[in-house]
């Protein structure tokens, strides 16, 4: 049986080009049809030298094929970290030993490796000589199980993959997706790119978008191909997508404009409901939709008030008063000291926490702050908007 390698391009979002390939073994069934070789590499009956074997050969020959093109891509090898228990210290490097035979320049290859088996010190060695010899790294499937952030700190990798089955699962919203958005912000904050591999839909390319990624790769656009296509093949369709991204934007940040507007109308109606250290909401009108609770605290953070929760119902709404947090500091709350901030600089009238997880209602949420004239704050939790909007890659697309 012959095993050979496909590509599939991987999309430069901000240049709207094929930025490289991800190298990807195959073979051929018995009725012609191109296949992927990966059930093997979990198959107990397969030697796992006869795999090495057949993954070295399928490296090799996808660095001779890139050694011959003309496109300024690079070339993104997948590496076991098991195969990396093969190498010992001073043995040369296989895949560094191809690409110097093959003449390609190291720095166009990118040494993917997938967490999993192997062992951690070696491993890490080894990719650090990948690295002295000008080769790149990626983390392959970072957020599945096998994810040590341990390693992303010792190998500062210049690629990121984000695990595919957790990037589908964030698109509904959740835990998932705090923990996607956190590896983006954490890909932004360590200087490495994000990439979004499996993407196979519109509506998966935007929220790609919206984790902030460099680069994506998916059905969408290619599977595997045979050949390297024209760099700017995606130039088109990349395009479209950002300025339906931009307009969706637009429209998302007029409605949030307006909802903040009448969230900030509905808090000043709560301001003149204060009365000491409480809140005379006999006479409040009909609080919006999305208006959580308010409370008061004193300047050192302390709440001298109880919740004052809206309770929403089949015949509309009703205040609850809870107790349960009179005496609690809050000064250590980013809403606290950015309040106190705004009274500093005057001008500012109210200011916005960023969103946070709500503990007891457990939908995301963000908490205004006013300071009183007599130096108490008054602070209002309200919910995200969009929150309750459950079509959120569809007609109702939207952004938080």
């Amino acid at each position: 049986m012959q095993y050979f390698p496909c590509y599939q391009p991987i999309i430069d979002i901000n240049k709207m080009s094929i930025a490289g390939y991800e190298a990807l073994a195959r073979t051929r069934a018995k009725n012609g049809r191109v296949v992927s070789i990966g059930a093997m590499f979990s198959d107990p009956n397969f030697k796992r030298r006869d795999l090495l074997a057949i993954d070295r050969s399928v490296r090799e020959q996808a660095l001779a094929y890139f050694a011959q093109q003309q496109h300024d891509v690079f070339l993104s090898l997948n590496l076991s970290p098991e195969w990396m228990d093969h190498v010992a210290d001073h043995s040369p490097v296989p895949t560094i030993v191809m690409a110097e035979k093959c003449g390609v320049d190291p720095r166009r290859v990118v040494i993917e490796f997938v967490e999993g088996a192997g062992e951690n010190s070696n491993m890490q060695k080894l990719l650090l000589r990948y690295r002295k010899a000008g080769m790149r790294i990626a983390i392959d499937d970072f957020g599945a199980g096998h994810s040590h952030l341990d390693r992303l700190i010792a190998l500062e990798p210049d690629i990121i993959k984000l695990d595919m089955g957790l990037f589908k699962n964030a698109m509904s919203g959740g835990v998932s997706e705090e923990v996607v958005q956190s590896i983006a912000n954490l890909a932004r904050r360590t200087g490495s790119k994000l990439l979004c591999e499996g993407v196979e839909t519109e509506q998966e390319f935007y929220f790609a978008l919206e984790c902030g990624a460099r680069y994506v790769q998916g059905y969408f656009f290619w599977p595997a191909l045979p050949e390297f296509i024209d760099p700017n093949s995606p130039k088109e369709l990349v395009s479209r997508l950002l300025d339906s991204f931009v307009a969706r934007n637009i429209s998302r940040e007029k409605q949030l404009m307006l909802y903040m507007v009448k969230m900030e109308k509905y808090f000043s109606d709560v301001q003149a409901a204060i009365k000491d250290n409480s809140l005379d909401f006999t006479n409040l009108p009909a609080a919006p939709a999305g208006f959580i609770r308010v409370f008061i605290c004193r300047e050192n953070g302390e709440q001298i008030s109880p919740n004052y929760e809206l309770l929403h119902g089949d015949t509309g709404c009703s205040w609850f008063v809870d107790n349960d947090n009179c005496g609690s500091n809050w000064s250590m709350r980013p809403y606290f000291y950015q309040t106190l901030a705004a009274k500093q600089l005057r001008k500012i009238k109210h200011i916005a926490s960023q969103p946070y997880r709500d503990v007891r209602g457990g939908g995301l949420c963000q908490t205004i702050g006013q300071l009183l004239p007599d130096g108490r704050i008054l602070f209002a939790d309200i919910a995200c908007f969009g929150e309750d909007d459950k079509d959120r890659y569809g007609n109702n697309f939207y952004l938080r």
